[in-house]
Order: structure tokens, then sequence, then C-alpha cells
């Protein structure tokens, strides 16, 4: 029997593929690489980890309802993941959007740095589903419908394996030549990656007012009429379909406006400043 290892790129996943009847194991992956600091792809990962952390604990501080340690949660999810010979068949779970397709990208490098032997790369990526008109991902999907997406897996090449070498080295070093080259080029099965790059590319971009993308996007919302805090996060969650970022992230993006004074708070609802 082959011994399977899925990858998939959430809790929120997890919580339905538990139910899914499908063969293998499962790691979860818990980063978050399309937001924070990075390091030049050539460090060693220890490095990167400890960045990782430090700015992880400085962004969002340490919640007190999460006992296991980044340790847990991501390096040794990690570990477990970046040992080929160990499986038959490992298969990455990831969305469309920058935040999964970011994170696969990270994996695919590394996994482009080592001999994978008889071990064979698949991915199941959608950006839809079937039933779901709001889809935005795939935890979104309940057990059975995962279970359908199993046959799909498509085998991974060399060739994505070098492109995602080529994406995470320039867009850990920021570097927004490097960037465009890529996005000239094909990107095989890596269907998303593309959208992705350019929806960063896109937020990279400072508008007039000294606001990214993503904030003033945030103030139009703002603008649009005064709401509360979870009232202008939810709006940016169920409208976004590219970043995938999560209500913790937009807070603080919303902090950030606030410590500008481009936005303050009005008897419990953000108002723009004067």
């Amino acid at each position: 029997m082959k011994k399977i290892l899925h990858v998939l790129n959430g809790d929120a996943t997890a919580y339905s593929f538990a139910e899914a009847g499908l063969p293998g194991e499962v790691a979860i992956w818990r980063e978050m690489l399309s937001e924070g600091p990075l390091l030049d792809a050539m460090q060693p990962d220890a490095a990167l980890w400890q960045l990782r952390e430090n700015w992880l604990r400085t962004e969002f501080g340490d919640r007190p309802d999460e006992a296991d340690t980044y340790q847990q949660k991501v390096v040794a999810e990690f570990d477990r993941i970046y040992q080929p010979g160990t499986y038959d068949q490992i298969i990455l779970w990831f969305e469309h959007d920058l935040f999964c397709q970011i994170n696969l990208a990270f994996l695919l490098a590394r996994f482009s740095r080592i001999e994978l032997g008889n071990t064979v790369l698949k991915q199941v990526s959608i950006n839809q589903f079937d039933g779901v008109p709001d889809f935005k991902g795939l935890g979104q999907l309940t057990a059975a419908q995962l279970a359908s997406l199993y046959p799909q897996a498509e085998p991974l090449t060399g060739f994505e394996l070098e492109l995602a070498a080529h994406v995470w080295a320039a867009y850990a070093a920021s570097d927004v030549v490097a960037l465009n080259q890529v996005m000239s080029g094909g990107f095989g099965r890596l269907r998303f990656l593309r959208e992705a790059l350019q929806a960063h590319l896109n937020r990279l971009q400072v508008g007039a007012n000294g606001l990214s993308t993503i904030e003033n996007q945030l103030l139009n919302l703002v603008q649009a009429a005064p709401k509360t805090p979870r009232q202008i996060v939810g709006e940016w969650l169920s409208t976004d379909r590219i970043y995938g970022l999560g209500d913790w992230s937009i807070e603080n993006y919303l902090t950030r406006l606030i410590d500008k004074e481009i936005i303050q708070e009005q008897d419990g609802k953000l108002v723009e400043s004067a």
C-alpha cells in the first residue's frame, strides 16, 4: 500500500478533512509567508523560523488560548513534510489566493533542493467548486466535497519545482524586477500563481496618499459609512478573493491606519480622521 502524506493549507481545512475518509497521514501548514519579513532564500531554515516566530509574536501577541508553540505548530509540521523519502506521495492542498500560493511556492522551492527519489509530489489546487457560489477556500468544503477532489490530484514536475524556486527567491528578496521577469514566462500546473504574484505586486504600489492597495481598500470601506472594526473586517473578508488574509491581519492593518491618523474610532465605530 502506498504511503501518502496530505499537506493541508490550515486547520480550517483539517476539520472537514478528518471526516473525508481518505488514505494517508495529514500534516497542517500554519505559516503565513505572504505577510511579514523573510530572509534570503538560501538562508538556513532555522534562521527563517526564528525571524518568523519573533515577528508573529510582535505582530499578533501571545494568544492565551493557544498552548502550542511556534516550534510545535509550524516547525515540527514542516519537519514532517520535508522528508519525502518517507512517502510515496505528498499531496499539497492549497487554493488560489496569495496566502496559499506563496506557502505552496515555499514548500516546492524547498523540495527543489533535494533528491525526491521515488516520491511523487502532487497538488490539489482550485479556485472554485460547483455548488459553492462564494468559494474562497478549501476550509469551506464538507468532508464529501474534499474527498471528491482527491482523484483530481495532479503530479508536479521538475518544471514547477524550478519555477517555485525562482518565485520564492524573488519574493523572499522583495525583488520586483525578478518577480516581473518570472511573470513573463509560463507557470505550468501552478496555474494560480501568476495572478497571486500580480496581486502581490499590486499591493506594493503606494497611492498618492501614501497608502498601500490594501490600506486604501480598507479606507474606502470606512469612508462609505461608519462601521465597527469587526464590521470592516467582515466586509473586507467577504469581498476579497485574492489575498487570503485572516481577520487578525486585517485588524492589524486597521490599527496601523489609526496609528497613522488616517482613521479614528468614535463611539465604537471607525471614521476617517478630519
